[in-house]
C-alpha cells in the first residue's frame, strides 16, 4: 500500500493498563479507511495516538514517512492531519462562522482562507443557511457538518472522523456518509473510527476490527461485509481472532 498514514507496532498504556497491543494499520493516499470495534476495543484511543494527544508506549507513528510520534498535537495538525472529533466540540457560543474560521486558525493566508471559507459553505449548504446562527442551537446533524467543515478549513490531506455518525437521526447519517464519499473524492484520504460496521463499510475502501486493543480481521470493505464474523460481532457475537 502507498501509505499516507501508517502506524506500527503500537503499544499504549494508561497507567498500568494496557490498550494496544503491537497495533498496526495503514491508510493509503485518497482512501477511506475504517477502525471498526466496540466499546473499550481502543479506537478512539488509537485517534488520540495519532493526534498526539497520547504517546504510546513503543511503536511508531509515520505520515508521509515522516514519524510524528512525540509531537504535540498543533505540530501534527499543522504537518496536514484534521481532526473530526467524537461528539464533534463545537464552539456552542460562538457563530456557525467562527467555527470555521477557527479550524484556519494555523494559516496566515488570508485570502485563501476567505475563498475556503465560500467553499465550505457550497460544498454544506445546510451550515450556509445556519453561518450566523450560535453553534450551540443547531441540531446534532448540523453541528457534525459544522464540525466537518471547520477540519477542511485547515487543508488537511488526511482527516480523522472520530464515530462521525454517532447520536445522529437517520436522515443525518446518510447525509453525513455521502459528505465523507464527496470529501474523499476531491482528495483528502480519511481514516475513520466508527462503531457501526455496516455504516462504515458502505463508504470505505478497507477496514480494520479492533478487539481488545489488537487487529483481529483487516482487508477490503466489500469483503468484510460479508464476512460472518463481522456480522456475528455486530448482531451480538463476537469475532474470533
Amino acid at each position: 500500500m502507498n501509505s499516507l498514514l501508517r502506524l506500527d507496532r503500537i503499544n499504549t498504556f494508561y497507567g498500568a493498563v494496557q490498550v494496544h497491543f503491537d497495533l498496526s494499520l495503514e491508510v493509503g493516499h485518497g482512501k477511506i479507511v475504517s477502525l471498526l470495534g466496540g466499546n473499550a476495543s481502543g479506537k478512539s484511543t488509537t485517534m488520540k495516538v495519532i493526534l498526539g494527544l497520547l504517546r504510546p508506549r513503543s511503536g511508531t507513528v509515520s505520515f508521509d514517512g515522516a514519524r510524528i510520534d512525540g509531537l504535540p498535537t498543533h505540530s501534527v495538525i499543522r504537518a496536514g492531519i484534521g481532526s473530526v472529533p467524537e461528539a464533534r466540540r463545537i464552539f456552542p457560543l460562538m457563530s456557525v462562522r467562527e467555527n470555521l474560521l477557527m479550524g484556519a486558525y494555523a494559516r496566515a493566508d488570508r485570502k485563501a482562507v476567505a475563498e475556503d471559507l465560500e467553499r465550505m459553505l457550497t460544498l454544506f449548504p445546510r451550515v450556509a443557511e445556519r453561518v450566523s446562527q450560535r453553534a450551540g442551537v443547531l441540531s446534532g446533524g448540523e453541528q457534525q457538518m459544522v464540525a466537518m467543515a471547520r477540519a477542511l478549513m485547515g487543508r488537511p490531506r488526511l482527516i480523522c472522523m472520530d464515530e462521525p455518525t454517532m447520536g445522529l437521526s437517520p436522515l443525518y447519517v446518510d447525509r453525513v456518509l455521502e459528505l465523507i464519499a464527496k470529501i474523499n473524492r476531491q482528495g483528502v484520504t480519511v481514516f475513520m473510527v466508527e462503531q457501526n460496521a455496516n455504516l462504515a463499510l458502505q463508504v470505505a475502501h478497507s477496514g480494520y476490527v479492533l478487539q481488545g486493543g489488537r487487529i483481529v480481521l483487516q482487508g477490503p470493505a466489500e469483503v468484510l461485509r460479508s464476512d460472518p464474523r463481522i456480522r456475528d460481532a455486530y448482531l451480538g457475537g463476537a469475532i474470533a481472532a
